[in-house]
């Protein structure tokens, strides 16, 4: 069967769901105007109400769990050999619910405190949730992951001396590593679109990780450790950004890169407020290349991928709509933090 023949579902679903994602003006009303429940109630369609900062976490989730079915409903489309790909993209919400607890335990917060920075996903539902951190057993939060290839892998790592933090770069090394595996498809053209976009979300966690890296005062192999073992087009910067000794030494490697005309004008970088601005430019370079998807073929696999990316970009910005009203962020601040405006 042609790719037309076997992506002519898959392209048809994908192009009406993305119908449905904000569009620019949509977003600056959102956030220029009506209150907190008035945006809410239009983000959610009516089903979630909120007044308060106390009503966000079930928002949050309300949103997440419409971004798994949608992926699930997707991969139902998706030809045989491409549907572990895109089942993946569900996967992933539950995964950084796993992280959040975590990394709550390891820093031994609140159960009540940790609940306000955790959005539960999947089968993590708000009870499980807190029945876990409640718990404060790193082991029984291994006993919640349905991967028994993930759960072997974190097993050892959560009572080790380093606890929390080991285990989330494990899970991370794991999830993008099986991404990365699973771009690698029997048609060329999927492998070319499928490694396009995932390498480039790869690239721009390990740009991300390095910069972390120096800001905690790790060494290079102590970086290179945390980081994802795949290079898409960072060649030999991934190792120079392993050893950079300073923010400066960062920026210098990525100059050679593809991703240097996306940092281009952050000519320092010092904290946290440096990185989330390195992000957030990544981020829109890489939501960008997932809009240039769509003006290709749509019958391969990089449709499909490239409009999951764009959902998990915009439910980034749905975030920080939603928090910025609950918390009176005035309006030209929320809109110069958000990814999809400035695609």
């Amino acid at each position: 069967m042609t790719g037309a023949g076997r992506y002519a579902e898959l392209a048809a679903a994908v192009r009406s769901f993305k119908a449905d994602l904000l569009q620019p003006g949509q977003v600056e009303r959102l956030v220029e105007t009506g209150s907190l429940s008035e945006t809410v109630s239009l983000l959610t369609g009516g089903r979630v109400s909120a007044t308060d900062t106390s009503d966000l976490p079930s928002v949050e989730s309300s949103l997440v769990q419409k971004a798994i079915e949608l992926s699930s409903r997707l991969a139902a489309y998706t030809p045989h050999d491409s549907r572990p790909l895109i089942k993946l993209f569900a996967a992933r919400y539950e995964l950084e619910c796993v992280k959040e607890i975590l990394r709550s335990i390891a820093d031994q917060a609140d159960p009540e405190e940790a609940m306000k920075h955790i959005i539960p996903a999947g089968k993590l539902t708000p009870e499980r949730c807190k029945e876990l951190l409640e718990a404060r057993n790193p082991n029984r939060v291994v006993e919640a992951v349905e991967d028994e290839a993930l759960k072997r892998l974190i097993a050892p790592l959560v009572s080790g001396e380093r606890g929390g933090g080991a285990t989330v770069f494990a899970i991370d090394q794991y999830y993008y590593g099986r991404l990365w595996a699973a771009s690698n498809l029997p048609d060329p053209l999927d492998t070319q679109t499928a490694r396009g976009l995932v390498g480039e979300a790869i690239d721009c966690l390990n740009i991300l990780l390095a910069f972390r890296a120096r800001l905690t005062g790790l060494d290079a192999r102590s970086a290179s450790d945390i980081m994802i073992p795949a290079n898409y087009a960072l060649g030999r910067a991934l190792e120079e950004l392993a050893e950079g000794a300073s923010a400066q030494n960062l920026m210098r490697a990525l100059d050679k890169t593809p991703y240097a005309r996306a940092i281009e004008g952050l000519s320092r970088v010092a904290g946290d407020g440096g990185i989330s601005r390195v992000e957030l430019a990544l981020n829109r370079s890489h939501a960008l290349s997932c809009r240039n998807a769509f003006a290709g073929s749509p019958f391969n696999v990089g449709l499909a991928l490239a409009f999951l990316f764009l959902k998990a970009y915009e439910l980034r910005d749905m975030f920080a709509i939603i928090n910025g009203k609950a918390n009176k962020v005035p309006a030209d601040q929320v809109m110069s933090c958000l990814i999809l405006t400035a695609t």
